[in-house]
């Protein structure tokens, strides 16, 4: 088959790939779609870490080409959503239900082989079935609507909330929706970019600002002039965690969204957040949560379809990592 096997240091081939022996217990997927996440750029660019060499790509999707149990529910030829992230089900932390912080954690697409290659082999316990009609390319947001889902639960947002929302590409898209489906009176999307800003709008989204604004915060007080009740971080960045403090008001929940590189820091004052009562959650995975982002996308209550900016060729995936556009929202890689 063909894949792009990553190699470190920046490097991906796009080669010929040995297909190990299919297990029982696995499923042989033909891989439709493969969205590019902001993970797989940090692990090519070094600033997180994976497997090396291995095949990236861990937003996927596609169809069963081949099954090691004939005898189960998984008939060849139906399609599915593929969960990355693999628990072992008998750590502690799975036992106690967190098995987003399972010890024996592993990730197909970093730990070990994903979706950037013609097929794809999954155990079955991370393949989930989809109606034979539902469009693949976005069969493959389950995974960071997931994820979303996850950093939703920790904001715990009440009809009529207001939200701010930093970060205006995929995932924060994904969370403006969220927010929205929650309950969320007013949402405000901060975002640089005026292309990713007319998106929100379109989605839904009651305001957008710019960071760069130096009116921002009295912008943001005209807009929102009770309190803000939760912020969701979605860069992954010092700076733009460093805005959400200054954005808070009193009894703000801030939700710490977006993952950042390894040698980024934030400094707070503790006394500020102890007058403020500010409440600070971080979000990690997506424990229990892929089967209901799945039934989101199918019945249409998160829309993805104007999240695709680009879909290229696995031939073509270098072109993704070594020229990335500010503009583009979700980019994805297709195969025939």
């Amino acid at each position: 088959m063909l894949a792009a096997l990553f190699k470190g240091n920046q490097e991906i081939v796009v080669s010929d790939y040995p297909l190990p022996m299919l297990q029982k217990d696995e499923l042989l997927i033909k891989v439709a779609c493969c969205g590019v996440c902001g993970t797989d750029r940090h692990i090519f660019e070094g600033k997180a870490p994976s497997s090396i060499p291995v095949i990236l790509g861990h937003e996927f999707s596609g169809i069963i080409a081949d099954n090691g149990n004939k005898d189960s529910m998984f008939t060849i030829g139906k399609k599915a959503a593929i969960n990355p992230n693999i628990h072992c089900g008998y750590c502690d932390y799975c036992k106690r239900g967190m098995i987003n912080h399972c010890v024996n954690l592993q990730a197909l697409g970093v730990t070990s082989n994903g979706g950037f290659a013609e097929y794809a082999i999954v155990p079955k316990t991370q393949a989930y079935l989809l109606p034979d009609d539902f469009d693949l390319s976005l069969a493959s947001f389950a995974e960071p609507l997931s994820c979303c889902l996850r950093g939703i639960q920790h904001a715990n947002i009440k009809n009529g909330n207001k939200v701010i929302i930093i970060g205006g590409g995929s995932i924060g898209l994904l969370m403006m929706q969220l927010a929205k489906n929650a309950g969320a009176a007013n949402v405000t999307i901060v975002e640089p970019d005026p292309q990713k800003q007319n998106t929100a709008k379109e989605l839904g989204a009651d305001y957008t600002y710019s960071p760069s604004d130096p009116d921002l915060d009295n912008k943001i007080k005209d807009t929102l002039p009770s309190l803000t009740d939760v912020i969701i971080e979605c860069v992954g960045k010092s700076e733009t965690v460093q805005l959400a403090i200054q954005l808070a008001g009193k009894g703000t929940k801030i939700v710490i969204f977006g993952l950042a590189p390894s040698d980024h820091q934030v400094t707070f004052n503790l006394q500020y957040l102890f007058k403020n009562e500010l409440m600070i959650f971080n979000s990690y995975l997506n424990p229990f949560t892929f089967a209901p982002a799945i039934d989101l996308l199918v019945t249409g209550k998160v829309n993805v379809r104007k999240l695709i900016s680009e879909r290229i060729t696995l031939s073509n995936i270098n072109s993704i990592f070594l020229n990335s556009s500010k503009s583009s929202i979700k980019q994805q890689i297709i195969n025939n």
